[in-house]
């Protein structure tokens, strides 16, 4: 008895010691490779926020060490990642922009690694031989954090139209579509978890042509079943769930109920609908309150390191995740019941008896929908005017978070909008998709966003849409 205590008391210290090892030598890692807090967007009245113009600062994510990559970020005279570009151009000069949110900033890979650089370096390596040999390619960044489609909309009028791009490439994901329905943005509720301010210009539909549209085209089936499962849950919280067969046919059903007849008329009327962009009505307080931070928690300074903590705790809900993902890999339930949770959260109705209500703080889903397409209307007419071609870069059944049936949905519907309207259309999930199933990763496991093979798949996307779709007469001014 006393030699297996002896024994277990052995292996305790041992235990013991191995940790003290790597708590010791994650903290060394951690206080060399220190993470940093940027205040890196200044408000701006006519879109929201953008980029500090002029600004040189490091990313590593939001981590409190770097965990995964350390960038240095670069902004021009504009406030946006990219070189200093002259609106004058030269004569045989083409310009091309990429628009969107985080993923178009791409603030986790080098300046050189991002889709915008990326695309200007295949345009100017592989042009066609007809082309003139001084013709060479520009792509624009104009890419900002947490955008919407009607925030991109505002900076192609505010700032991209005088530049004259031939091409205008719109990234889309997930929550890009309810972004233009929430006036508020993590940007304030980071430097004061109480300031949820409405920071964001706002898209809004006039008149009630809501259920004109509806329809023509609406998922009752899809609201009739969360409501179900709402029943079920506030029976005996809980509540059956579906085999993967039942959810993949019930997203087929819903998937056919859109047909290109359906889209071509909620164009039409979309055409006829009078629209106003609001806000954002707490642009005073957002710099009253960057100021106080900055003057207060960063001394004056947009930037600081952030403060160290305990090695072993960070380890320990490492260990706590990846058991969780260990153990959704075998109970693929797991996944299910994650999936009902977030469909029931963003997308029941309030009220059972009104299946097009929403939820409180998403409201109803085809609404939303629509309103991103006016807005992406409104954002081709702004772009034809000046010569230019609006290009939609689709990653919404990639970049899943708010559920597959939604993600699904959408990306359909914006496929059948652009045949419809005769918008360029890149199904970038489809790459994307393939290289994960393939056992390639192309997002940072902990930040979610693109890494380099990310931003490679999504420059060649738009090299290749490019190549298939322009003529040199098209490409060239």
């Amino acid at each position: 008895m006393v030699k297996i205590l002896k024994i277990l008391l052995a292996q305790i210290l041992t235990l013991v010691i191995f940790l003290i090892i790597i708590a010791v030598a994650g903290q060394i890692y951690t206080f060399s490779n220190p993470s940093y807090e940027n205040l890196d967007v200044i408000p701006d009245r006519q879109i929201g926020w953008r980029l500090v113009p002029d600004s040189l600062f490091t990313y590593t994510g939001t981590h409190w060490y770097k965990r995964e990559f350390k960038t240095q970020i670069k902004t021009n005279s504009l406030g946006f990642r990219d070189k200093e570009r002259t609106i004058e151009k030269q004569k045989n000069l083409t310009r091309l922009v990429v628009i969107g949110d985080s993923f178009v900033v791409a603030r986790e890979v080098p300046f050189d690694k991002t889709p915008s650089q990326l695309l200007e370096r295949y345009l100017n390596e592989g042009k066609p031989e007809s082309s003139s040999k001084n013709s060479t390619y520009e792509v624009l960044n104009f890419g900002v954090t947490g955008f919407s489609i009607p925030q991109s909309l505002l900076t192609n009028r505010v700032y991209v139209k005088g530049f004259s791009p031939r091409y205008v490439f719109l990234f889309i994901f997930e929550d890009t579509f309810w972004r233009a329905i929430s006036f508020s943005h993590a940007i304030t509720s980071t430097m004061n978890q109480n300031k949820q301010l409405h920071i964001r210009p706002t898209f809004n539909l006039q008149g009630n042509q809501f259920l004109s549209l509806l329809k023509i085209l609406n998922f009752r089936k899809f609201h009739q079943f969360l409501v179900l499962k709402q029943l079920e849950k506030s029976k005996s919280n809980s509540f059956t769930l579906p085999l993967e067969k039942e959810y993949v046919e019930l997203i087929e059903q819903q998937r056919s109920l859109i047909t290109k007849d359906k889209i071509t008329k909620i164009s039409k009327k979309l055409q006829e609908v009078a629209w106003e962009i609001s806000g954002p009505n707490d642009f005073g307080k957002f710099v009253s309150l960057q100021n106080q931070v900055i003057n207060s928690k960063f001394n004056g300074q947009r930037t600081k390191q952030r403060e160290q903590k305990p090695f072993i705790l960070d380890l320990w809900q490492k260990l706590s995740s990846s058991f969780q993902i260990l153990r959704r890999t075998f109970k693929p339930e797991l996944k299910m019941k994650d999936e009902m949770e977030k469909l029931l959260s963003v997308f029941a109705p309030k009220r059972p008896r009104d299946l097009f209500d929403g939820s409180n703080n998403f409201p109803n889903f085809e609404k939303t929908v629509f309103v991103n397409l006016k807005a992406i209307e409104v954002m081709r007419n702004d772009i034809d005017s000046y010569g230019g071609n609006l290009v939609i870069v689709d990653s919404i059944p990639n970049r899943i978070q708010k559920g597959r049936l939604p993600a699904n949905l959408s990306s359909t519907i914006l496929e059948y909008y652009c045949s419809v309207n005769n918008i360029g259309y890149i199904p970038l999930y489809k790459d994307l998709n393939l290289a994960n199933s393939s056992g390639k990763k192309t997002s940072w496991s902990f930040d979610g966003h693109f890494n380099e093979l990310g931003t490679k798949i999504f420059a060649e996307a738009m090299y290749r849409w490019l190549q298939n779709n322009r003529t040199d007469r098209a490409l060239s001014n």
